[in-house]
């Protein structure tokens, strides 16, 4: 059975039952009971309790006051697991991110680490900008990136032509030991000057695993720069940094309730995914924010047993 807290009122108005009575002839007993008793006194609106009652959400709502957490929470805590994670889908995407409140901050981010690329890049850049991302995600990252044969030659040796000459001539003495030759003009600083054309060709020439090495070999700073740049025109470039990476950048810069903001940016799938792993009393807690009319009516569609027990309370 199920106990909840019941408009009395209503109840003796709607059925033609002086308060007097409920209160001496009826104390304790079920309303079930008091329909049963009513209705062998010839009492016919309580007769036709369950007419009244089973087809009608608003008065189901009334009766059993269902618009109380306190007995949406005693109704949901009798179902089984199966049943509440079918109930998630009908809440909102605000309400479904609160229930991540009942995530440490470590489980969440375990949680973001296994979602889909997609997900997590939406859920970061909810929180960062690409820019931020960009300066925060370790070197190591990035060099990974380089290496990734989902990166095109081409594609990179189009944004090289935006590094200084300088560095890329840093690039090339790193993989081949030896010295770019200048021009051999000096400019008014003394310094010979390099042609950046010519140093791009040299780049073009190494054999791939010569010029992933001087990818790799480019100075941090320009590093990052430079990947910037491909990722503006190229945003799935993202993708082929690590999950892990994103959810180091996020625990290390983020609070929980940063987390949980960001968190209504994400498909209502994947957060009915999240909140699916709560232990079912505190998914029955989550529940109990669900709007009240879905709730009286998906109860009388699909809960008659349910509505048997309250009844019976």
């Amino acid at each position: 059975m199920i106990t909840l807290d019941t408009n009395i009122y209503l109840l003796c108005n709607m059925f033609n039952i002086s308060p007097r009575k409920l209160s001496d002839e009826y104390s304790g007993m079920s309303v079930e009971e008091i329909m049963e008793a009513e209705a062998a006194q010839g009492n016919a609106a309580a007769a036709n309790f369950d007419k009244t009652i089973l087809s009608d959400p608003i008065k189901l709502i009334e009766l059993f006051q269902l618009n109380s957490p306190g007995n949406k929470y005693a109704i949901l805590s009798n179902m089984n697991e199966k049943d509440l994670e079918d109930l998630l889908p009908l809440l909102s995407v605000v309400d479904l991110a609160m229930g991540l409140n009942f995530f440490t901050k470590d489980k969440l981010l375990k949680l973001m680490e296994e979602m889909p690329k997609e997900q997590l890049l939406k859920f970061t850049f909810a929180m960062f900008t690409p820019a931020q991302i960009m300066q925060l995600m370790p070197e190591a990252q990035l060099n990974k990136l380089l290496q990734s044969p989902e990166m095109d030659k081409d594609m990179e040796l189009k944004y090289l032509k935006t590094i200084q000459p300088q560095v890329l001539a840093q690039m090339i003495e790193s993989v081949t030991g030896q010295p770019v030759a200048g021009s051999q003009e000096r400019g008014l600083d003394g310094q010979v000057s390099l042609n950046a054309q010519a140093l791009l060709t040299q780049l073009q020439q190494l054999p791939d695993d010569k010029f992933q090495e001087a990818m790799i070999n480019m100075p941090a700073f320009s590093k990052r720069a430079f990947i910037f740049k491909m990722t503006e025109q190229n945003p799935k470039l993202f993708q082929l940094f690590d999950s892990d990476a994103y959810t180091g950048i996020i625990a290390a810069k983020k609070d929980k309730p940063d987390l949980i903001k960001a968190a209504t940016v994400l498909d209502p799938e994947q957060l009915v995914k999240m909140v699916q792993k709560l232990p079912q009393d505190l998914m029955a807690t989550v529940l109990t924010q669900i709007d009240t009319n879905k709730f009286a009516n998906i109860l009388l569609k699909e809960f008659k047993d349910i509505i048997g027990q309250i009844v019976a309370g």
